[in-house]
């Protein structure tokens, strides 16, 4: 194993001197992470004179990514793409061979489908979630199913390579452990109503538009009795049962409206209606959207790989090939949260115990 590590090491080395030898004009040419890279040298000269590197290009670049194929040769047989209603929303890994898939819940709103390594796209069942961490269970028609091994180590340290599966020869995404685990704290979702002011009841006064509220049909004059089975007989009570869910969770309504009640489901979003991002936010937003639901997990580590909302859900690789994360939510312009090998295989446990 530690022969192996070894020339695995030696081989990424020898991407990123590729990489610092490709000449300016690459930065203009389109790449694909299959390309052979000496196939793709030799038929370009080297510089002559002084030339600048994106940064990017050390950690992410195709030809970096491309040497760590055999990194993912194994684990990417056991990843899918999750679409709901036709549309690519998530990565996930299939943890058990008769058909069992665990992906981000938070992205999973409509009808859902996996598309599997051999090309088979899938009707898939939602089992299960849990909410601590955002992960769903699913499940499949299908047997005979190439399985996730999951480490049995201790989460990554600080500095270590990673690799974000997905489904092609080479990796999503390149990046390294910047954070060991710990507790993501919470942050509160939002709804999208204004209340009547007049009344200390929680009667909707304003539905903002593109919001939850609007999505789950909302409407001016609704009173909001009840969140989750818990009574909110005041607007303040409303306010707080609903900060106390975080981003891209659903919650049950129960509301007035007029003489009828009637039961509503509602998806928060994070962003204040109405409210400009600061600076920091605006910041962390560069190079990449973030996830909707991307904080209060119990633990997480951090790596600064790049990956997009709709690549989370799925496994990350140590240099050894073996799963020590999942990938959870894309949190800010260097920051995204992976849960441990030893937490996500718990979480497996409990919820196909519990379907």
């Amino acid at each position: 194993m530690a022969n192996s590590s070894r020339r695995r090491m030696l081989l990424i080395t020898v991407g990123i001197g590729a990489a610092l030898i490709s000449r300016t004009s690459l930065a203009q040419e389109k790449e694909s992470p299959d390309q052979d890279w000496q196939e793709y040298a030799d038929s370009r000269p080297f510089p002559t004179s002084h030339i600048r590197i994106p940064k990017w290009r050390l950690t992410d670049s195709p030809h970096i990514r491309a040497a760590f194929r055999e990194v993912v040769a194994t684990p990417r047989l056991a990843t899918v793409r999750v679409r709901t209603d036709g549309r690519d929303t998530a990565l996930g890994g299939i943890v058990g061979a008769n058909g069992w898939i665990i992906t981000k819940a938070s992205r999973l709103p409509g009808k859902i489908t996996c598309l599997l390594s051999d090309e088979r796209e899938l009707d898939a069942k939602l089992v299960g979630i849990d909410d601590d961490y955002d992960i769903a269970l699913l499940r499949v028609d299908a047997s005979g199913l190439p399985a996730l091994k999951f480490s049995d180590s201790p989460a990554p340290a600080v500095g270590a390579w990673l690799a974000t599966v997905g489904m092609n020869r080479a990796p999503k995404a390149i990046g390294v452990v910047s954070v060991e685990p710990r507790q993501i704290e919470h942050r509160a979702g939002t709804l999208g109503v204004q209340f009547d002011v007049r009344t200390n009841r929680p009667i909707i006064e304003v539905v903002f538009p593109n919001t939850g509220a609007e999505e789950a049909g909302l409407q001016s004059e609704d009173e909001i009795l009840s969140i989750e089975g818990r009574e909110t007989p005041s607007r303040r009570t409303a306010i707080m049962r609903v900060r106390e869910f975080s981003p891209g969770a659903k919650i049950k309504l129960r509301v007035l409206r007029g003489d009828q009640i009637i039961s509503v489901t509602a998806r928060l979003k994070g962003q204040f209606v109405g409210r400009l991002p600061t600076r920091e936010e605006f910041q962390n937003q560069l190079g990449s959207d973030l996830s909707q639901r991307r904080a209060g997990f119990p633990i997480a580590f951090q790596h600064d790989t790049v990956v997009k909302p709709s690549d989370c859900g799925g496994p990350i690789v140590d240099l050894t090939g073996e799963v020590v994360g999942f990938n959870l939510a894309r949190a800010g312009r260097t920051e995204t949260y992976a849960a441990p090998a030893d937490v996500v295989a718990q979480i497996v446990a409990k919820l196909r115990a519990a379907r």
